[in-house]
């Protein structure tokens, strides 16, 4: 039973040693990075893997949002681009719907319901109930990443939105029960193998 708390212990202590802030471009470029200061005009931050310790600079005006380390995010709602598709030419339901489904494609990750599902899925079977929830759970269009906030107003890029997102956190869902099932499998197997020594 010590050894496994002792590598439950390890795991989570691994996961916060690694975790870094993601600085996000207007390209979608994503710069993973330690951030030590947002200024009026620039970003000031480091490489994660940087053993001199020294500091790099990006202007804001090219930055669309960063994401830190323990989960907040600052979006610089200044710099977001203007869509080829303006509110004003997307005045019917359906290219407001394609525009949500095309947002939710370009923006929207999956990766906490992926990481989530996995981590339900240790506790097999019953954690797998966990991961159905995750993945059938609608995401909010609001609480993620879009190209216009003003598009948040209209209800069918709304509904093309999370329709979308939905589909694809439903796969990430997946793929993070399936990694959190065989690890259990192969660590079974490892015991049953040292059992066998």
């Amino acid at each position: 039973m010590k050894k496994y708390l002792l590598l439950a212990l390890l795991v989570l202590l691994l996961q916060n040693a690694f975790a870094q802030d993601v600085i996000i471009k207007l390209t979608g470029e994503e710069l993973v990075a330690r951030v030590k200061e947002i200024t009026l005009q620039d970003i000031v931050f480091q490489h994660p893997d940087s053993v001199q310790g020294i500091m790099h600079r990006i202007a804001k005006a090219d930055v669309f949002m960063v994401r830190f380390a323990n989960g907040t995010k600052e979006v610089f709602t200044q710099n977001l681009p203007e869509n080829q598709l303006t509110s004003a030419e997307a005045t019917n339901t359906a290219d407001m719907y394609l525009l949500g489904r095309e947002d939710a494609i370009r923006y929207y990750k999956g990766n906490g319901a992926m990481w989530g599902s996995a981590a339900c899925a240790l506790v097999f079977p019953y954690g797998l109930a966990g991961s159905a929830i995750i993945g059938f759970t609608r995401p909010k269009a609001h609480n993620h990443m879009v190209s216009d906030v003003r598009y948040l107003s209209d209800p069918h890029y709304i509904k093309g939105y999370e329709e979308q997102a939905r589909r694809k956190k439903i796969g990430k869902a997946a793929a993070g029960a399936g990694i959190g099932t065989a690890t259990i499998f192969v660590a079974a197997f490892a015991i049953v193998l040292g059992t066998w020594q």
